[in-house]
């Protein structure tokens, strides 16, 4: 009897259960991350946002070169923090997690993003930094 119950359940596990089929698509999915910092001025409603994607930059420059902007290297000025995640979800970043920090009468945002790629070039798609906008104007020159 125990024979029999012990090959129906395993036959009921065989006939149930479901191979993996190995995809065709052999591309590689990598997680990458990145920080926003929002600051908001004393009087402003704006909120400027810096972001960090680990990019080796000057430690005087870091907050200047990080700034976020649009095609012709203007400054993009945030609603609120918020805004800057639906900005940032148009590009397939998902947020992770958020902290504040007070420095003075101002509080600094960090969010941090995260995005799946499969390919490197996906990594900046959509977003330009001060810095980026001034190294392509060197490189277009040379």
């Amino acid at each position: 009897m125990k024979k029999l119950l012990l090959f129906l359940v395993s036959m009921g596990c065989f006939f149930f259960s479901h191979a993996q089929e190995k995809s065709s698509d052999t591309t590689f999915v990598k997680k990458v991350f990145c920080e926003i910092v929002g600051r908001g001025n004393f009087m402003g409603t704006k909120v400027d946002i810096s972001i960090d994607f680990g990019q080796k930059i000057s430690f005087f420059k870091q907050y200047n070169q990080k700034l976020m902007v649009d095609e012709e290297g203007k400054r993009i000025k945030f609603n609120s923090m918020i805004d800057a995640l639906n900005y940032m979800g148009k590009f397939g970043w998902e947020f992770e997690q958020a902290y504040a920090v007070s420095m003075g009468n101002t509080n600094v945002y960090h969010f941090l993003l995260s995005k799946d790629i499969t390919s490197d070039r996906e990594f900046l798609y959509g977003i330009k930094t001060k810095a980026m906008i001034e190294e392509d104007v060197t490189i277009n020159r040379k």
